[in-house]
């Protein structure tokens, strides 16, 4: 019976035509012998990238028959066991016995990790050359711990999140012109609207601003019963508690927290909790890369302790659809979405304070870059105050000498030039511009064409 289930959810989806798709920027790559597993919050396009990564191999020579895609949360596999996994390639090479051992098979798997010991699986897999797998899944466990140990190095994982500038111009087709003064304000535009919603694919075709709020509050309520509730049965996790607390937490969206903080203030809404329970809660959030929580730059773990945090969320939009009272001002919104497009561009991020106390927003290190240097990011959404200018100003000499920091930004709204301090240059940048840095990821050519 399963073997049949299987079977026509293999043929099925072999029939099904493939959506039509946005090129997304992040880069796949299969390596001789490895697993690939896309990661990231859920909502965030990981089925699709996967749909594009198959079109891409069709383009390429391969069949849509050479494609075996199981997702695991399909209910008809709601029982399945690890003692059942084997059935998969079973049913597949029943299908196509021509193909073993013959041809490149693709098995793309969707939340496998449901499944305990689903890792012996995949090495079986890999033992034969011929074969492809790609995991995807919204949780962070597939990056490191017992994931990687159990895999034994042969997974590289890489993490998508929502729409970037770029991914989202290419949807609505505006070309990125950033030399006429037409071409800029459609950016300027753009920009507006991507710092409003935020960049979850999934409301780019809702117009009304109240459905985009009700359907990102659908978004985190699944994500806290399936990624957070579901995931961690054991702590018998009550929602409304738990959701109480982290409405709190995303209150703090761009702004600094300690666990101590938090615990008074949820003591004003008579909640209770431990500062052991917090810590695994904050865990858990980071795990499902709902939240970010980024520490202080320095060598000492003590300094590092005694510090404060400082929170983001995986999604501006998102943050601001689920902060109590007035949501997160553009400030708080626009420092969010530059910290998000960081990580994207694959760095660690940390803030710095000064001897002097001054607070740098970002400083920023390329990840797996051989000697990679240091950055610095100042976010200011308005920099054409003469006050401001002096307070954003007054801490990127100090940082930069001490930490020898060559490049220097401040990432504007719409504000541009550049500033000498004592042979020191900093680019005052506009977020339409530098958003649009990397543009050669997602083939910009392509965009040439597009009437504006």
């Amino acid at each position: 019976m399963l073997l049949e289930i299987l079977r026509k959810i293999i043929v099925d989806f072999q029939n099904r035509e493939l959506p039509k798709l946005i090129k997304r920027g992040l880069r796949v790559t299969f390596i001789k012998d490895m697993s690939i597993s896309i990661i990231g919050a859920r909502r965030s396009g990981k089925t699709y990238r996967t749909y594009q990564l198959i079109q891409e191999l069709i383009q390429k020579g391969i069949s849509k028959e050479n494609f075996c895609r199981i997702q695991f949360n399909d209910h008809r596999l709601k029982f399945l066991s690890i003692k059942e996994l084997h059935l998969i390639d079973e049913s597949y090479y029943s299908l196509y016995p021509e193909k073993r051992g013959n041809e490149v098979v693709c098995f793309i798997f969707d939340e496998i990790h449901r499944i305990d010991g689903w890792e012996d699986f995949i090495l079986y897999l890999l033992e034969n050359s011929k074969h492809k797998v790609i995991i995807t899944g919204s949780t962070s466990k597939l990056l490191k711990g017992r994931v990687s140990s159990s895999l034994r190095g042969k997974n590289l994982p890489v993490i998508l999140y929502p729409f970037s500038f770029i991914e989202f111009l290419k949807y609505f087709k505006i070309k990125p012109d950033m030399l006429s003064s037409k071409g800029q304000s459609y950016l300027k535009k753009a920009l507006q609207r991507y710092l409003s919603q935020g960049g979850f694919p999934g409301l780019l075709e809702i117009k009304d601003a109240g459905l985009q709020i009700e359907l990102l509050q659908t978004y985190w309520d699944t994500m806290i019963l399936r990624d957070i509730i579901e995931a961690h049965p054991e702590d018998r996790i009550n929602i409304v508690t738990f959701t109480n607390f982290v409405q709190a937490l995303v209150s703090r969206t761009s702004c600094p927290f300690t666990i101590r903080k938090i615990i008074v203030n949820l003591e004003k809404m008579n909640l209770k909790f431990t500062p052991e329970t917090i810590y695994k809660y904050l865990k858990y959030l980071e795990e499902a890369f709902m939240i970010y929580a980024v520490s202080i730059y320095t060598k000492s773990e003590k300094i590092k302790n005694r510090n404060y945090q400082k929170l983001y969320v995986l999604d501006w939009g998102l943050a601001d659809a689920i902060a109590p009272a007035d949501g997160i001002d553009i400030t708080r919104k626009f420092e969010n979405m530059i910290f998000i497009e960081l990580l994207r561009r694959s760095y660690e991020v940390y803030y710095y304070i000064t001897e002097k106390g001054y607070e740098i927003d970002f400083l920023a290190r390329k990840r797996g870059a051989i000697k990679s240097k240091l950055e610095l990011y100042q976010v200011c959404y308005d920099f054409s105050n003469e006050d401001v200018k002096e307070r954003e100003l007054r801490g990127i000499y100090e940082t930069a000498k001490y930490l020898k920091i060559s490049s220097c930004k401040i990432i504007t709204y719409d504000n541009e030039e550049k500033i000498k301090i004592k042979g020191y240059t900093i680019d005052v940048v506009p977020a339409w511009k530098w958003l649009l840095e990397e543009c050669d990821k997602y083939d910009c050519k392509a965009c040439r064409g597009i009437k504006q």
